[in-house]
């Protein structure tokens, strides 16, 4: 009889007696329990390791996948094999045995006991929100996303910046000033839509740096885009509604969809972003584009498509939703003109952010909709989310006024293209042979803050980039971001590490990439 226990479909057998698992259909008990953590871990976040355990051998038992007399492992044992505390262990099997699920014999094993039908189903009752409700399976799908795992904030992880290039010291007197000047009546909730000098330092802001055509009352603030999406979404379609969706494309914006009941219509996109369909089928209500920097595969939606997309929603009475991501970083050739400054019928709602060009903290985004829409989108605004607090929007309405944001954006965006060029040149040199032969690419424009690398689709993505996180450094599988057609590939961003710090670690992921290619 082996000292551990197996996890399978067996048949029950008498307490007293020793059964041994068919290994066809059975995994050590440590084994089982490592493939079900991460899963549990992001079902209930909120429970330690202990619980979790307890949680998993407790409702593997009432299935049946453990079955009655089956001896556990020694604590000695699982404790080695789980990499936790013997003490731990002990602690488990005995809160399992004062629930009736094993039992502990001194110096001859814990075994699995018979559970009765209704006290499974008792149990199964009580054991359901042990800590609290279950996910949904709505939020099951947000928190067990196949990204969540590889975000973690170290070197070439998407969504990471440099906050040692914002110029805190400026924002520090401007925060100053304001507060000294501060009366009581600042500390109350603002205006609807947010307030009136920043709405108006973003209408002039965008006017000359991406052609949008709007005043400032068409300047909705929120607390970032995801917010700006969520208002959109129940304003301007109901459950049911179709929304064309970029593939890859970002995950938030589409769960953002997906919770007010839209049903999501994956496309394909191309080198130059979504291609826009002939006429046929169903039309959308929503499509989200992103056309001057589609994430993340870089692409720049050229003049024409554009043009094709607004006569596409002027025809159908569908509404383009314009995230204009990345557009402040642009290396090469002059942008684009927005989308919002090419229509001519409003059906454009153009959207942004301040969260990449300062920080994340700052928590201010924006989006432009059409003047008739205006009020009802601000007072829409103040009554599902309240607005905003007064004093760091009048502060940002500060730094942009005077200058500051354009300054920042014109030092950030030479470091940033910097950083581009080494990273890029860098990975090419580690990786010639496959370069050179087109197995592998770099996908996009010179825009933006991170980079896509595309890999052959005979190559799993995500084992690539767990590779790289046991090698210390976070990318994400270019698979994670698919909605339709699977594809392989790299997203990393170089927004967070210096050109002297990018060559090592370039080198280390250029062999961690190179060891998995065929």
């Amino acid at each position: 009889m082996p000292d551990s226990a197996t996890v399978g479909h067996l048949p029950p057998c008498p307490p007293p007696q020793r059964s041994s698992p068919d290994p066809m259909f059975s995994l050590p008990l440590h084994e089982w329990l490592n493939q079900q953590l991460p899963g549990a871990q992001a079902a209930w976040p909120t429970l330690s390791r202990k619980h979790l355990i307890i949680r998993l051998i407790r409702d593997a038992i009432l299935d049946g996948t453990l079955p009655a007399a089956v001896q556990l492992p020694s604590t000695r044992m699982l404790a080695a094999e789980l990499a936790i505390a013997r003490n731990t262990v002990v602690s488990i099997y005995e809160t399992l045995q004062d629930e009736g699920f094993v039992v502990i014999g001194h110096g001859s094993g814990t075994y699995v006991c018979r559970v009765e039908p209704d006290v499974v189903a008792g149990a199964r009752q009580e054991a359901a929100t042990p800590e609290g409700p279950a996910f949904s399976a709505r939020g099951r799908g947000i928190v067990q996303h196949p990204l969540n795992r590889y975000y973690i904030k170290r070197p070439f992880c998407p969504g990471v910046h440099d906050l040692t290039l914002f110029p805190l010291k400026v924002w520090n007197q401007l925060q100053q000033r304001h507060w000294k000047q501060a009366e009581a009546s600042s500390l109350v909730e603002g205006e609807p839509g947010g307030l009136p000098a920043l709405r108006q330092a973003i209408a002039e802001h965008l006017r000359v740096s991406r052609g949008v055509h709007c005043e400032p009352e068409q300047v909705i603030i929120t607390d970032g885009t995801s917010q700006s999406l969520d208002l959109i979404a129940r304003l301007l379609a109901d459950t049911g509604d179709e929304v064309w969706f970029e593939s890859p494309g970002h995950w938030a914006a589409s769960k953002v969809f997906d919770g007010n009941g839209l049903r999501l219509r994956p496309v394909d996109v191309d080198d130059q972003g979504m291609p826009c369909p002939t006429e046929g089928g169903t039309p959308p209500r929503l499509v989200y584009l992103t056309p001057s920097h589609q994430f993340p595969l870089g692409g720049v939606m050229p003049l024409q498509r554009r043009q094709d997309w607004l006569d596409f929603a002027r025809r159908h009475d569908s509404v383009l939703l314009e995230d204009d991501y990345d557009s402040e970083y642009r290396f090469g050739a002059a942008p684009l003109q927005s989308l919002q400054g090419l229509d001519r019928h409003h059906r454009v709602i153009y959207l942004g952010t301040f969260s990449k060009t300062l920080f994340v903290g700052i928590r201010l985004a924006y989006f432009v909709v059409p003047p008739a829409l205006a009020k009802d989108f601000a007072h829409a605004s103040a009554d599902l989310y309240r607005e905003g607090e007064q004093v760091g929007q009048a502060v940002l309405a500060a730094f942009i006024r005077e200058g500051h944001y354009d300054s920042h954006l014109r030092r950030t965006r030479l470091i940033y293209a910097e950083r581009r060029q080494v990273l890029t040149d860098t990975l090419k040199a580690a990786l010639s042979p496959w370069f050179a032969c087109g197995a592998i690419a770099f996908t996009g424009e010179d825009v933006g803050v991170h980079c896509a690398l595309r890999l052959p689709d005979t190559v799993d993505d995500q084992v690539v980039a767990q590779a790289a996180a046991d090698a210390g450094i976070s990318v994400m599988p270019l698979s994670g971001y698919c909605l339709g057609t699977r594809r392989s590939g790299l997203v990393l961003s170089y927004a967070a590490t210096t050109a002297e710090e990018i060559v090592p670690l370039a080198r280390r992921l250029g062999a961690v990439i190179a060891a998995l290619l065929p």
